[in-house]
């Protein structure tokens, strides 16, 4: 079938483009209230009618539009915030596109009422399609400084879109959820939202100049909210990717009580004065805290970012919804990392005073140690401990001319950040090794006394193996230890390029699959003196009876499951105490800060009803408890930061290296930083 091609009609071209900015009701709103923003508004009330879909009425008392703008306000591309494509780079307004009026006119009928402090008198005028409406014009009327801009019935030309339109109530609280986000950082603005007929605002600010941001969220999210709220700045002037943050962010006590669902968060951010969203640091900020918090906590987090315009792109999308920017990678590590640091400190101070618990590790008849090969592994036939061949191999060497900068760091002694603390000369770097295409995880080799042979352990086993990222496991084999950069991060090198490494989540990793392979073998962790009372652990996360009730009940009901397959083991007096945890590598004692947490999430978390998924969300539990998390330091302990460190190096990265079979969400826990090529090619040009 032979088509011609035809230029679309303008008015065609420019509905379809309007459909990409007015993609609902609550978009026309957030164009409206950054116009009034960019006028310089200290008040913007809006009234919506019908969800926005019979009218939307937005009254600013910003600078006003003169009557010689009047017919151009409405025009595509017409706009007072840019002159060149440059002026991009250095924006300090929130639009620039002069799209939103024009697209707001094929999608709906507009009104404009607007008066400048200079004029005596207000003018109105109606728009359809770009232009002043066929036998309408610009006529003076009664008004105050500022504009009204009034858009009625919404999507009149577009059924199918009308259609797709949700209730009513479901537009306005998309209304609401978008005013309070932009009324929650411009403090010295005044908001007022309402619907239909109703006297008394939903969304309501005092806009005064001596607001805060706290206050601010009190009045919109009610004060329960802010009693767990931290607050942190982050400057970064010395680093390459230089930026501003300002954070809000709630702790483990907060419980959002509100109807939405109960794994959602609640996420705002701004980026140079614009709300605008950013998928990675969302997700990013989102994995961290499930881990800090169960399920049915709703986290709140305010982001306010600054940083140089001219590395930031927001001419992605019409919306301006979306924005990108350089050096994306190590800026959210750094603002997810100090948001994480204050909420482990927080927490750690809220209950260490009454989780002081003293323990003794108890090993089972196999003492839990970096597995070895096969071909190295002796088993003992009394205490079935496993051996690792420690005879020192010889290396020839060799005298070969190599290009420097493809030269790769052989020993993890070579120049490290903390070269001048203590080492165990005791741990050798394997020598490289090839992967192989079909991954066997190194913990299927240990013999254990008990041999489990359970169809949904061997499944899960199985998939382990499955998931293995190949590129991954070749980094993970052969790197070498660089350094600890704060407890949380870690430098290693593979071959000539340099990674940052996110040491908790591959720890969370690991104890998973430690937990499913030592399944039924696991050592035990024996608290000493009295056991903690698991009543006592749960209320120190929630007050709510109910729940505590049905904690208690569950754990006794499951008591000989837990302690036979996870060596979980609640007394069976009562109260009921906790007696026992897992040893999952040998010398490793999780951070029990997190206890009463992990105790309440046991209750939430696992899936009870079938096998399978029982086990497999019971060691995913316990491999985020175990995963590493930072410890507040006691002198009086004897723990320092240095046996942290070395701890972190010479107990957790190695056990990475010989046991861990990394899967592929592990991406995101692995940062490229550079390659000894690109810095030879930067000191080249010195």
């Amino acid at each position: 079938m032979n088509r011609k091609i035809q230029k679309l009609d303008e008015t065609v071209v420019n509905r379809i483009a309007a459909g990409e900015i007015v993609v609902r009701p609550c978009a026309a709103i957030k164009e409206l209230v950054e116009n009034s923003l960019d006028a310089g508004a200290h008040t913007i009330q809006i009234h919506v009618k019908q969800g926005g879909l019979k009218s939307i009425e937005i009254r600013d008392d910003g600078c006003g539009i003169s009557k010689i703008d009047l017919p151009l306000v409405c025009q595509r591309f017409a706009t007072s915030k840019l002159k060149n494509f440059d002026d991009l780079y250095h924006l300090n307004t929130y639009g620039f596109r002069g799209e939103a009026l024009a697209s707001l006119s094929y999608a709906g009928h507009v009104k404009i009422i607007s008066k400048i402090p200079e004029s005596p008198c207000a003018y109105i005028c109606e728009y359809e399609d770009e232009k002043i409406r066929p036998s309408t014009s610009i006529k003076p009327c009664a008004g105050t400084n500022g504009t009204l801009i009034i858009i009625e019935d919404l999507f009149y030309n577009n059924p199918i879109r009308l259609k797709m339109m949700k209730s009513a109530s479901e537009e306005y609280t998309k209304m609401v959820d978008c005013v309070m986000k932009m009324a929650l950082r411009n403090t010295h603005v005044s908001f007022s939202l309402k619907r239909d007929t109703q006297i008394e605002s939903d969304v309501h600010t005092n806009g005064k100049e001596t607001t805060t941001i706290l206050q601010n969220m009190k009045m919109l999210y009610g004060a329960d909210m802010t009693k767990d709220m931290y607050e942190t700045i982050i400057n970064t002037d010395d680093t390459p990717y230089k930026f501003q943050c300002k954070a809000y962010f709630t702790g483990t006590q907060y419980s959002c009580s509100s109807k939405t669902s109960s794994n959602s968060m609640t996420f705002i951010l701004f980026i140079n004065g614009r709300l605008v969203d950013c998928q990675p640091l969302k997700k990013s900020i989102q994995q961290m805290y499930a881990v800090l918090v169960n399920k049915q906590t709703s986290p709140f987090v305010y982001i306010d970012l600054i940083m140089d315009p001219t590395t930031l792109d927001v001419n992605i999308h019409p919306s301006k919804n979306e924005v990108r920017f350089l050096h994306a990678d190590p800026i959210i590590v750094t603002i997810v990392q100090a948001i994480e640091r204050i909420i482990v400190e927080k927490s750690a101070k809220q209950t260490t005073t009454t989780t002081q618990l003293t323990f003794h590790m108890t090993p089972t008849s196999m003492a839990l140690v970096p597995p070895t090969p096969k071909n190295s592994v002796e088993t003992d036939t009394t205490s079935k401990k496993i051996s690792s061949d420690t005879t020192n191999s010889t290396i020839k060497k060799v005298n070969v001319n190599i290009d420097p900068s493809r030269t790769v760091r052989t020993s993890s002694r070579d120049q490290k950040l903390d070269k001048h603390r203590y080492h165990n000369n005791s741990i050798s770097i394997p020598k490289k090794s090839t992967i192989s295409s079909t991954t066997i995880s190194p913990l299927a080799s240990i013999v254990f006394p008990r041999n489990i042979k359970l169809t949904s352990i061997e499944i899960l086993r199985q998939s382990i193996n499955d998931e293995c990222d190949i590129d991954l496991l070749n980094i993970i084999r052969n790197f070498v230890y660089v350094g600890t950069i704060d407890g949380q991060s870690s430098l290693i090198q593979h071959d000539t390029q340099l990674y940052l490494v996110h040491t908790r989540h591959l720890s969370q990793e690991l104890f998973y699959q430690l937990c499913i392979y030592h399944f039924g073998n696991m050592g035990t962790i024996r608290f000493e003196h009295e056991s903690p009372s698991v009543e006592e652990l749960i209320r120190l996360e929630t007050d709510d009876e109910e729940i505590i009730e049905y904690v208690v009940d569950l754990l006794k009901e499951r008591r000989e499951m837990l302690e036979d397959y996870f060596s979980f083991r609640i007394s069976s007096t009562d109260p009921i105490r906790l007696e026992t945890l897992p040893i999952l590598l040998d010398t490793y004692v999780p951070n029990f800060d997190y206890l009463p947490q992990y105790i309440l999430r046991l209750s939430k978390e696992i899936n009870w009803t079938d096998e399978r998924e029982c086990f497999r969300t019971f060691a995913d539990e316990i491999s985020k408890f175990y995963s590493y998390r930072m410890h507040i330091y006691s002198k009086e302990d004897g723990d320092t930061e240095e046996k942290q460190h070395w701890a972190i190096e010479h107990l957790l990265y190695h056990a990475f290296k010989t046991m861990l079979v990394p899967s592929k969400h592990l991406r995101q826990a692995f940062i490229k930083l550079t390659e000894v090529q690109q810095l030879y090619k930067v000191f080249e040009r010195c």
